[in-house]
């Protein structure tokens, strides 16, 4: 009779067990269906037609670089991204040979020899036989780093391969390098690519620099390399020469906008001017071209 009640009670503990193992793991479950995020819907695939790209008055345009030429373009990887619809686009213009010229689009090669389709509107050509002379600003790459850059020629023993030094980098970061020949654009034009503008929309003024013209509208790269088209209208170009002498009232860009300030100093061996902000006593110095009348 103990021997009995003894299974009873055991086949009953068992069963009590189990059940409430049952119950915790479908309460689980229900509770990870409950918490499982739906699935993200799928986003529209983009298709570009070759040369067209999602910048306004920017597709279908030509290139003048030639086969075997260095030009200036942004990766393949950026390519898509900018065509799959980024929101505020960003890009670093790399230095890259041109394979094929096309009419709309065109083959480059990367530095591993990787060769890619770039839509015309991204390629900026560099023309071999270039020639710079002190004072001179060109558009290049960093090469002893990399990514587009512009810089400040300061030596020009040689015309065809100047010492630059760099602009846009803290002074902590000021990097020269001597260029190779074939490896630049001299900026002699104030809607030339890589020439700065003062770009005004409803936000206010920033300061960015050229990539492409088209027309009346322009392609260019504004505060944390973002790329914008904005009408002609809408920018001021400013002179890489100062316009501007020492005690001068001006606008520079001290950070993304132009804030009133006061000509400190003036350096054309390096290309820089000293300005203090009119609104607190911030002092900062800035590359030819950040600053304006």
């Amino acid at each position: 009779m103990k021997k009995l009640v003894s299974l009873t009670f055991a086949a009953v503990l068992m069963s009590a067990c189990g059940g409430a193992a049952n119950t915790s793991n479908t309460t689980a479950n229900n509770a990870a269906t409950a918490k499982a995020p739906a699935s993200p819907e799928a986003k529209p695939v983009v298709t570009l037609k070759p040369g067209e790209v999602p910048f306004d008055g920017m597709s279908n345009v030509a290139t003048t670089a030639k086969a075997g030429e260095i030009v200036l373009t942004i990766d393949e990887s950026k390519i898509a991204e900018i065509a799959g619809g980024a929101k505020d686009p960003t890009a670093i213009y790399q230095n890259r040979v041109m394979v094929t010229p096309g009419e709309l689009e065109s083959e480059v090669e990367d530095s591993f020899k990787k060769k890619y389709k770039v839509a015309n509107a991204y390629i900026i050509a560099v023309p071999k036989g270039q020639k710079a002379k002190v004072g001179d600003v060109v558009l290049t790459w960093w090469q002893s780093g990399g990514g587009m850059m512009r810089g400040y020629v300061t030596e020009a023993a040689n015309p065809a391969e100047p010492t630059v030094r760099y602009f846009g980098m803290s002074p902590r970061e000021d990097k020269s390098d001597k260029l190779k020949p074939d490896s630049f654009i001299v900026v002699n034009s104030e809607w030339a690519p890589g020439a700065p503008v003062l770009s005004k929309d409803a936000n206010g003024t920033e300061f960015a620099y050229i990539l492409r013209v088209n027309g009346d509208k322009v392609l260019i790269s504004g505060f944390g390399r973002k790329l914008r088209v904005r009408p002609k209208a809408d920018l001021t170009p400013i002179a890489y020469k100062p316009a501007f002498k020492v005690g001068d009232e001006v606008k520079a860009a001290f950070f993304a906008s132009f804030d009133p300030a006061t000509v400190v100093a003036i350096d054309p061996k390096s290309g820089k001017v000293t300005v203090k902000r009119k609104t607190g006593d911030e002092q900062k110095d800035l590359d030819f071209g950040e600053v304006t009348k």
